[in-house]
């Protein structure tokens, strides 16, 4: 199985389990991440160990599902931080992790908070380079007169 048809399959699952166990539609979009915030936040102390263990890869695939609806994005492996959701060459999310962090700490750390950062960043102008061919407005603050 594909890495791709695999995190599909898990969103799937995630979807199923809220519909069929918690009576509880959720999609692919904004309503489903804060779904998946409240409910990351109850299993914090809910779940045993080992549920939270196995926790983030299901989760994490919704995440990232709902993320890569709004925004697109390729799913990638990272040799160091494990399944990866790359937009371009600047900017990368590791959903899986995200959830993990959430589960483990109830202060900060919020899947819904990552998913509405996702479209400012990606927003963002590229940063000219600093040098020879920056402009005037990005010379650094010694080197305003001259040229």
């Amino acid at each position: 199985m594909e890495l791709q048809d695999q995190v599909r399959e898990n969103a799937e699952l995630v979807r199923r389990m809220a519909r069929e166990h918690m009576d509880v539609v959720v999609d692919l979009d904004e309503a489903g991440v804060r779904w998946l915030d409240g409910y990351i936040d109850r299993q914090r102390d809910a779940a045993s160990d080992d549920i939270k263990a196995r926790l983030p890869d299901t989760l994490g695939s919704f995440l990232g599902e709902c993320v890569r609806a709004r925004h697109g994005g390729r799913w990638v492996v990272h040799p160091e931080h494990g399944l990866e959701l790359r937009f371009n060459d600047r900017l990368s999310i590791f959903p899986l992790n995200k959830v993990r962090k959430q589960l483990a700490n109830p202060d900060g750390d919020s899947v819904l908070g990552m998913y509405r950062a996702i479209g400012p960043l990606l927003a963002r102008p590229r940063q000219a380079p600093a040098g020879r061919n920056a402009t005037s407005s990005m010379r650094p603050w010694w080197k305003f007169w001259g040229s």
